[in-house]
């Protein structure tokens, strides 16, 4: 609750810089892209970046970098303390909302894509997925910080990741001819095998594209949402349009953090449904 009573002096800092800009695309594109800078505070100091170029790529930090790395030390700080139990409950109130979430992943994606058996193997590696998505989607909304998961690069390398996982696991459990061979619904005529076989590989690429544009594409969306109705400041050069557009703004953020927890959810369940098909092609 107190969160949320502060909320409202977030946005209007924000509102604040967006009249401080002349231009709406500039102030809206500078808080949802990847920068090799980052001002914490809107109007505050600013923290440049160094660049390393190794073989002509850049490995040097940006903020989507950074706000990955501090999702996962927040990870470790949290989690670990939470894992701590007491006669074999949970103790305190934080860490039981994480084993609700942890019974919730592994009932409602794990167990029912891959069995229960391979799902205990399997729940490690969705729970970091549902876990770290999750806190870089609330990060996000935090005023100052970015959002990695609005970055295609990002979303991409994750979607790639989760290619590779599906595809791997389904020519170890099945080897490479079942597999692949498995991927053509059986009995059809001989005439359509070819098409199909050319309609199932490209449907294994789409997956992934589908993966990476869905999560890149819903955290976008919102954020530039955000920073275009504080922006319209700019438009009206008027501090009274803050008194409509920012209790608007706060609604739409509310609903952010709704959706943060929603394609975290959403990514995890289709890895868990991609690797459950790939895994047990006969179900």
């Amino acid at each position: 609750m107190k969160l949320l009573r502060l909320l409202p002096l977030f946005l209007l800092t924000l509102a604040g810089s967006a009249s401080a800009s002349e231009d709406l695309g500039e102030f809206v594109l500078h808080h949802i892209t990847n920068a090799k800078y980052w001002a914490p505070i809107p109007g505050g100091p600013v923290l440049h970046f160094p660049t390393w170029l190794v073989g002509g790529i850049d490995l040097g930090l940006s903020v989507h970098v950074v706000m990955m790395l501090a999702s996962a030390v927040l990870l470790v700080l949290l989690l670990i303390p939470a894992s701590k139990r007491r006669e074999n409950a949970p103790k305190g109130r934080f860490a039981n909302m994480i084993e609700a979430f942890v019974i919730f992943v592994r009932d409602e994606i794990v167990t029912p894509n891959l069995g229960e058996k391979a799902g205990r193997k399997w729940l490690p590696f969705f729970l970091t997925i549902f876990f770290f998505l999750l806190v870089l989607n609330l990060i996000g909304l935090v005023p100052g910080f970015g959002t990695a998961t609005s970055n295609i690069n990002f979303t991409a390398a994750f979607a790639i990741m989760i290619f590779l996982v599906f595809n791997l696991s389904g020519i170890v459990k099945n080897g490479p001819v079942h597999y692949f061979t498995g991927l053509i619904p059986s009995g059809l005529p001989f005439w359509m095998l070819p098409l199909m076989a050319v309609i199932e590989v490209v449907g294994l690429f789409t997956k992934a594209v589908a993966l990476a544009l869905r999560l890149f594409a819903n955290m976008t969306a919102g954020h530039a949402l955000i920073f275009s109705l504080l922006g319209l400041i700019i438009v009206f050069k008027s501090h009274f349009a803050a008194i409509p557009l920012v209790p608007f703004t706060i609604f739409i953020y509310l609903i952010e953090i709704l959706v943060a927890f929603l394609q975290a959810y959403i990514f995890t369940l289709l890895a868990g449904l991609f690797i459950g098909q790939a895994v047990h092609q006969d179900h």
